[in-house]
């Protein structure tokens, strides 16, 4: 059954909110965290006094097969050729390949419904379907019954832990605290078992996963290594990562 949730607060932030069907938060997450092929997103509060919002997730269209993946705002995968387009205010559009708005952001310096301060609000319009094609949340721009009504995993305000958690099990709350904590870089998951392939450790959570006889790719330190065993596996460091590769190297070198 859909859960209803209308004009709570869920863990205001200071600078920075977002306002996702009349219900304010500092960050949410949504969805199948980290699917390759399914519907999620998360929106991380912004560092600092940032006025601009961190949003990372895959959107599908109605019949199931995914438009495009963001992260950190950015379009890093996108076989449904879609097109990013700023708008005048703090924000942006994303149209499909037919020129259909899918994914509106939009930001305000202004007061939240009932706040006398005010602080950079975020709002989001669109429609997100499942890999099977079910319309599991919606969420619009400004209606005056706005609501939230979903079907999906959810958590809403995010500190040291979530201010309200939906259907998530323990593992799903600790990628979900990853994600948010990492402001959406992290965005995959790895969990069970894994061998003989080509992995990138770059934006990735791995949970509870048997890595072994990998090749494995490292360019930052963007990634989660929780309860995992790895054996038998080549790595490949490049850029951020190769430098403190080899500064570690070094250290090791000139203290032994």
């Amino acid at each position: 059954m859909p859960s209803t949730l209308i004009r709570n607060v869920f863990n205001r932030g200071k600078y920075s909110n977002y306002l996702i069907g009349g219900n304010v938060c500092n960050a949410f997450a949504l969805g199948e965290l980290g699917s390759s092929d399914d519907f999620f997103l998360v929106g991380a509060e912004p560092d600092g006094e940032s006025n601009y919002p961190l949003l990372t997730g895959n959107i599908l269209d109605s019949e199931g097969n995914i438009l495009f993946r963001l992260v950190k705002n950015m379009l890093v995968i996108n076989p449904g050729h879609c097109s990013k387009i700023l708008g005048d205010h703090v924000g942006y559009e994303i149209h499909d390949g037919n020129g259909h708005l899918i994914f509106k952001v939009q930001t305000k310096f202004e007061c939240l419904p009932g706040d006398v301060v005010e602080s950079f609000v975020t709002t989001i319009a669109a429609k997100f379907y499942n890999k099977v094609g079910q319309l599991v949340f919606y969420a619009s721009l400004g209606e005056s019954e706005e609501r939230i009504e979903s079907q999906v995993k959810s958590a809403f305000g995010f500190a040291e832990g979530f201010h309200l958690v939906q259907r998530m099990s323990d593992d799903e709350i600790t990628v979900a605290r990853l994600m948010l904590a990492s402001g959406g870089a992290i965005h995959r998951l790895i969990t069970g078992q894994v061998t003989g392939q080509d992995i990138s450790l770059d934006g990735t959570a791995c949970l509870n996963a048997d890595i072994s006889n990998c090749r494995v790719q490292v360019s930052t330190g963007e990634f989660a290594l929780i309860g995992n065993n790895i054996r038998n596996c080549k790595f490949d460091f490049t850029g951020a990562a190769e430098n403190i590769r080899e500064l570690v190297v070094w250290l090791m070198q000139s203290t032994g």
